[in-house]
Formats: structure tokens, sequence, C-alpha cells
């Protein structure tokens, strides 16, 4: 067992313009143990208050809440007021209180490609999300109008990263607890770079087949051309975070999340470079996508089929873009998706809004597949009803273009936008609104490709006598004549 260590997080949320006062929070956070990893959470809060609340589920990640212990309460005067547990992360006072001392185990969660998703401690490294150590706010839309100071104390040797910003005194300054994350361990690394506008920072722990360098430059290259397309830069500053897993995993394995400007990356550590960086690729696109889409949108509701399979089929098209898929690669993801898609219970009776309002009881697939299948079609749909002039990064221009604007219902929106490109209503109608099957294989016929069924998998291929049309429209997606050929050859 390792000696007790402590990293102390003092946070005072200031206050807010105008009449209204933020409330003040100060919280102390010690790490108890890393080999059986614990912290003890004390605080004081400006708002008394009956009710006590800790997040207990996040996605599919459920019992968030059981990992509270021994919570005790203080009202103003440091009187001890009894508390009663009600349900996992809900805590009733007998009296209003304002003082609160608990502890938080942190393990990593048993299914290991959830460790993206909640705080968790092992020797040398940890996450920790503020978001699930602190007594939730009676109204979570109010956590990103306080600003949050933050004191780290940490074990010797140990040190902190995070976008939040370093004050002169060493403490942080925290936009929103939410999503705020600090990266604390040994052997922090961080590169530092200007990308557009905004300033990007990689934050890695442990060994890779690769440099740090060649993270940022992969992240840097993606996060350059998703500017160019949208037209924006979705924030000033932004942090990827690189760690392995906190359990043994195979190489293969990879889960993230984006918080507010922050990755985080949880990755298997490939002995080869290159495959090391070709599995980097794809969680990266996807990821720092969602810089833009939906954390650099004012945008509410349940309009997940957007930013989550739409941003799968921009990822995928970036990719390609930047040379870290081939044509063949980018054909073979959609026939994986149209696979999983169809395997999906009741893919023919859900349409993509009520798929996402349904996400975490049992249609991921209709949200992440089909979603990118139908951005897949809007997407060439469009260039063909423009006839080549117009094309999905269109929509998310005029997407950003509105990004100021006051918060908004996130599928009204969409669906303007959608349904305003000329031509394009009935597709929308049918595909997003509507829960109608999709027909791959006589949707892209007409473009040139095939789609066959070779055993248990789908298979789309391009015919091999494309017209002129054809071609100069999948050149834009990385066709090449020569490596068709050469692949038809292999084939057969």
């Amino acid at each position: 067992m390792l000696l007790p260590c402590a990293v102390v997080l003092l946070l005072l949320l200031g206050c807010c313009a105008g009449a209204a006062r933020a409330q003040e929070m100060e919280a102390r956070i010690t790490v108890l143990n890393v080999s059986t990893p614990r912290v003890r959470i004390e605080g004081r809060r400006a708002d008394a208050t009956r009710v006590w609340s800790f997040r207990n589920a996040y996605g599919s990640l459920l019992g968030l809440g059981e990992r509270i212990e021994n919570l005790s309460l203080k009202d103003e005067k440091g009187g001890e007021v009894a508390v009663t547990k009600l349900a996992a992360g809900e805590y009733e006072a007998a009296r209003e209180a304002v003082r609160w001392s608990y502890e938080v185990r942190l393990d990593a969660p048993t299914t290991v490609t959830n460790s993206a998703y909640a705080s968790w401690l092992v020797s040398g490294r940890g996450l920790l999300m503020l978001g699930d150590l602190l007594p939730l706010m009676m109204d979570e839309k109010l956590a990103g109008k306080h600003v949050t100071r933050v004191q780290l104390e940490l074990p010797a040797g140990w040190s902190a990263l995070s976008i939040e910003t370093r004050l002169p005194d060493g403490n942080f300054e925290v936009a929103d607890v939410t999503a705020a994350v600090f990266f604390i361990g040994t052997d922090l690394r961080e590169r530092r770079e200007r990308v557009g506008q905004m300033e990007f920072s990689v934050a890695a722990s442990g060994t890779w087949a690769f440099s740090d360098q060649d993270v940022m430059s992969m992240a840097a290259s993606i996060l350059k051309d998703y500017a160019q397309r949208t037209g924006s830069a979705p924030r000033v500053r932004a942090m990827l975070m690189l760690s392995p897993f906190p359990r043994a995993v195979g190489a293969e394995r990879w889960s993230a999340e984006t918080r507010g400007g922050t990755v985080m990356l949880l990755s298997g550590q490939s002995p080869s470079k290159v495959a090391a960086l070709a599995q980097l690729s794809s969680p990266l696109t996807h990821e720092l996508f969602h810089l833009w889409v939906p954390n650099g949108l004012r945008l509410e509701g349940n309009y997940d089929w957007f930013y989550e399979g739409f941003t799968l089929y921009q990822a995928l098209v970036a990719g390609v873009r930047l040379h870290f898929l081939t044509f063949q690669d980018y054909l073979n993801a959609l026939a994986r998706a149209f696979d999983a898609y169809q395997a999906a219970s009741r893919q023919q009776q859900l349409s993509l809004l009520e798929a996402s309002r349904r996400r975490w009881t049992g249609s991921p697939a209709l949200v992440y597949q089909k979603g990118m299948l139908v951005a897949f079609l809007y997407d060439l749909s469009l260039r063909q009803a423009s006839r080549g002039k117009r094309e999905l990064d269109d929509v998310y221009r005029a997407l950003f273009q509105q990004a100021g604007a006051a918060r908004r219902d996130g599928n009204e929106v969409l669906l303007a936008l959608l349904n305003g490109q000329e031509g394009m209503l009935d597709f929308t109608r049918r595909y997003v609104e509507s829960a109608s099957e999709i027909e791959l294989s006589a949707a892209v016929a007409p473009l040139g490709l095939r789609v066959e069924r070779i055993g248990a998998r789908t298979t789309i291929s391009a015919d091999g006598k494309l017209t002129r049309q054809q071609r100069d429209l999948w050149r834009a997606f990385g066709y090449n004549e020569d490596a068709q050929r050469a692949l038809r050859r292999v084939s057969s």
C-alpha cells in the first residue's frame, strides 16, 4: 500500500455580472490512497440546502452515486445536520446545510471502455472530473455561469494539466465545473501549439510507439481541416489528454470523451508506430470534431443523431481528405455501418429523432450507424441536386454562422437547415423525421457503387465502368482509377 497522499482542490465560485450574484463553493479533495483509490472531499457552499445530489449516471455508465460514502453535513454555525440516503447519489438533510464531508471510491470502471466517462485513479496517474466528484447544482445550466478557483496540492513528483486558466499564484480558474477535467500523474508531458485561432495542447502519459510531436502534428492537421470546412474556430483553448487505460487491454482498444474543450483519449499501446498512428487517427478525427459539434454550439435537446451520427461521417470524410484513409477504407466503413444498422433491433420502427431520445435505452446503433449512413446519403443527394455546387459542409458553415445566437432546440435548428437546402425536404422527412428503411443498394447504384452481400457482411465497391460524372464525384472522396483497377485484380 502506498503512503496516503493529498490532492487539495479549493474551489471558489465567483460572481456573475448584473444583479444576480454567483454562489460560492469551496471544496477540498484529498487523495487518501492510490493503490485502493479513495478521496475525501470536504467543502462549503453558499446556498444552504436540504437536497444533496451527486451524479449517478453518465451515458450508459450507471451507479456513480454508489461511490459516495460517509456523507456528513453541517449548518452555517458548524452544527451537525442529520442526513438520510434516499437512493444512489441522492440525500436529504434534516435541515438546511452548507458544509459537507464525504469519501469517493475512484476505482476504474469495470467495463474498461467506460474509463473516459468518470473519474479514476491508479498508481502514477488519474483523471479527476469535477462533474462526478462535487455535489450537483440544483440547476446544472447555471454551472457554466460561475468562476471556480481551484488549488491543487499534489504528492511529490506529481503534476496536473488542464485547459483551465492557471493563475499567477498557481491556482486554476474554472469556467464550468461540469466540463472541468484535471489530468494528474508522475510522468505527464505537455506540448503546446497555436493552431489557427486556437491554443492547442497535447497532454500525454505513458510510453507509445509514436512521439508526442506525432500526436500534435496529426491533431493540428485535423483541427485546421475542420476550421477551414466549418469557417469557424470553436474556442480559444483546447487540450487532448492521451493516456493508457487504467486496466490492461488489447492494443486495438480505445475510448474517448470530449467535455468542453478537453478531449480525453484512452488507448491500448501497439508496439508498431504505423499501426498505432493508424488507430489514433480514427478517434481523433471523431472526437476533435466534437469541439465544434456539439460543444461549440448553443443547442439543447436530443439531437444525438446529428452530433454523433453525422459526426461519424464527417470524421470519415476528413480521414480521406487528410490521407489517413483510402477510398476503399471509406467504402468499407460505410459497409460496416450498414451491417450494424441492419442488425439493430427495431431498425425499421424508429426515426432518427426517436432513436436519439432512446439512445441509452436500446438504440445506439440507430443513432450512430443509421445517422452516419443518412449523412452519407444526404451529402451525395445534395451534391447531385446542386450539380456539385453544394455539399454537407455548407450546412455546417451555415450552422456556425448562427452559433452566437441564443440557446435553441437542436432538432428545430438542424431540421430547418437540412430542409432549407434546395431539393432536400423530402429526403430529410423520409430519413430523419420518419422511420423509413435505408435501401442502400438502390440509393448508390445510380452513383456507380455496387453493394453486395458476401457471407455475413456487406461489401461496397466502385463499378468498373464509371461515367465521367461518377468519377468526378468520387475523386472528392479519394477515388483513384489505378488503385481501383489493382484492387479488382486482387479481388478476382
